[in-house]
């Protein structure tokens, strides 16, 4: 129970709250906007200041954390787990939880401060303790990903802000879907741990879905085609590899291999270059053996007449007798013959030399075939196994490829499986927690009628998906009916968990709880928080601006006036909550 709020300055105006229904009215005479930065009077302050002492985050440049405030401290005094204590947090300081008060009874001790000898607990510790003395949040939980949390479960017990009261399952528009199933479900009394359950197989599910993305996309490098297709590049592959195996194990390295492919390639030039000389003396020789044949003596008769010509042409000069000149030439005769034969004989010599060369280098060049035909360079050797290592790289690839395939349809089936078990076992323990959601069900219906004379309907179900809240009241639709969900919802958990031994006993509500509703549902909803709350020993904290007190539907017997802890004014900056006027940074 929250006993009072106060603060370090003297301007600020202290509040005391006691069980059952507490006000703080506002009551404004002055005009103002939504674009107005200057502070309001602080009824919503008065909460941001309750839920800042109860472990919300601190900002800087937000809320509460701004330079007007810098050097401004507020404590809460109130009851946790039997031990009444007041606790200070700072603007300057929001890790730091001053405590004054016993806290035998907590789960936790605070430090001692050893300059100030102030008892503390750092903000984290300081949560700790209040998740375990306001909803009996266990240690042992702090393993699990998804889980209550403290400050999700309190803020459908402190709302804040306009969000706050669109969805009673909801306190803030970002919400994420298993933090509403979670906490839900551990405020109602069901077993979160299967809203823990369904989350984790939502982010298998979330996985393999970007996992097939990334594969139908092409994001995923080298993954094309279904199962069956790379199960064909497998088998051509494995082929391939074998192949390549053979030809590696029965491949044999020269260590001279290049100098003999060398000599190879040498004789093999040497043999056409004696072949085409051979070819060529030939073509001469035959040509020498034609000369042979066809030369003959010139005519005794044609030697005679030239003479003459001569002698007659050169008288003084012709020494010579006519049988000097046919010695003369049948001398030539003898001599081109002779030379001819020479040379025939020559080159028949060097043809027969050419070839037995050709032979031997023929000889030879097949020797060192054979070596080359039975033995490969170790470059050869080197390519070979290249190529070998990326035919089995490839291979590897295939199948990895496969078994990654393989495996998301299997955790697809398995997901599928594992999301019917978890379905099946979470309707076992609903049914088996029925007295439990049922009582739920009814103290909501009796919230609802209480307000509209009908029943409304909260609905707790089970899919594949997870826990799945509703609520229905008849003739929902308008905002004010909406707001009433909200209302009747949060009284319902405080209702319930007032049996446990460690739980919340106050609920706080802004003007936005009432802003749209109805005059009279107001009224009834008023004092229907504050017959409930009175009956529990709790408490119902409501901030309201003065306009929208409905003064005229509360019953006879309701004094109104008695439940006002506070009111402020805006007569001047002294009648606000924090007693001064400051700008606040603008949006």
């Amino acid at each position: 129970m929250i006993h009072g709020v106060y603060a370090n300055k003297a301007s600020f105006h202290s509040v005391e709250f006691t069980t059952g229904l507490n006000m703080v009215v506002a009551d404004r005479s002055a005009v103002s906007t939504e674009k107005d930065t200057r502070n309001g009077l602080g009824k919503s302050a008065l909460i941001e200041i309750i839920d800042f002492c109860l472990g919300s985050s601190a900002t800087s440049g937000k809320g509460l954390c701004i330079e007007p405030l810098a050097d401004w401290a507020f404590t809460l005094d109130l009851t946790l787990a039997g031990n009444r204590v007041r606790i200070t947090r700072s603007i300057a300081a929001p890790n730091r939880i001053v405590i004054d008060g016993e806290t035998t009874a907590w789960i936790e001790q605070p430090d001692s401060d050893h300059q100030s000898g102030e008892k503390v607990f750092n903000l984290d510790r300081w949560k700790n303790v209040l998740g375990w003395t306001l909803f009996d949040l266990p240690r042992s939980i702090d393993t699990q990903k998804y889980k209550p949390s403290y400050r999700s479960l309190v803020s459908y017990f402190v709302r804040r802000g306009i969000d706050a009261y669109a969805d009673p399952f909801r306190h803030f528009r970002q919400q994420k879907t298993w933090d509403i199933q979670v906490n839900t479900a551990y405020l109602l009394g069901l077993n979160w741990e299967y809203g823990s359950q369904w989350q984790v197989l939502k982010d298998r599910e979330e996985a393999l879905k970007a996992l097939a993305q990334s594969i139908a996309t092409g994001a995923m490098e080298g993954i094309v085609g279904s199962v069956g297709e790379l199960e064909a590049e497998r088998i051509q592959l494995e082929t391939q590899v074998e192949e390549e195996r053979v030809a590696l194990e029965s491949f044999k390295v020269h260590p001279q291999y290049e100098r003999i492919q060398i000599e190879a390639d040498q004789a093999t030039a040497n043999i056409h270059n004696l072949t085409n000389k051979n070819v060529s003396d030939r073509r001469r020789l035959a040509r020498y053996g034609e000369a042979v044949t066809e030369e003959k003596p010139p005519e005794v008769s044609s030697i005679e007449a030239l003479y003459q010509e001569t002698g007659l042409v050169f008288p003084d000069a012709v020494k010579r007798t006519l049988a000097e000149a046919k010695e003369f030439h049948a001398q030539i005769i003898r001599n081109r013959k002779a030379f001819l034969e020479a040379e025939i004989e020559r080159l028949e010599n060097t043809i027969k030399e050419r070839e037995d060369e050709i032979r031997a280098l023929t000889e030879s060049r097949a020797q060192t075939l054979v070596i080359l035909r039975t033995h490969g360079a170790l470059q050869e050797m080197t390519a070979l196994q290249d190529r070998h290592a990326r035919t089995v790289s490839n291979l590897q690839r295939a199948k990895n490829q496969i078994s990654t395939l393989k495996d998301i349809n299997t955790q697809r089936r398995d997901l599928k499986t594992s999301k019917s078990n978890l379905v099946k076992v979470a309707e076992r323990d609903h049914e088996q927690r029925r007295e439990l959601w049922s009582t739920a069900v009814r103290v909501f219906n009796d919230n609802s009628q209480a307000l509209y004379k009908a029943p409304g309907r909260l609905a707790i179900d089970i899919d594949e998906t997870g826990f799945k809240y509703s609520i229905d009241i008849q003739r929902s639709g308008s905002e004010g009916i909406a707001k009433m969900k909200v209302f009747c919802f949060d009284l319902m958990l405080l209702q319930i968990l007032s049996s446990r031994d460690r739980a919340i006993d106050f609920l706080i509500h802004d003007s936005l709880m009432y802003d749209g509703v109805d005059s009279r549902q107001t009224a009834l909803a008023l004092e229907r928080a504050n017959t409930i709350t009175s009956s529990l020993g709790g408490q119902y904290i409501c901030a309201m601006n003065s306009d929208m007190i409905p003064m005229s539907e509360f019953s006879d017997d309701f004094d109104f006036e008695t439940h006002v802890r506070l009111k402020l004014t805006d007569d001047d900056p002294s009648g606000s909550l924090l007693g001064i006027r400051f700008e606040r940074p603008s949006k």
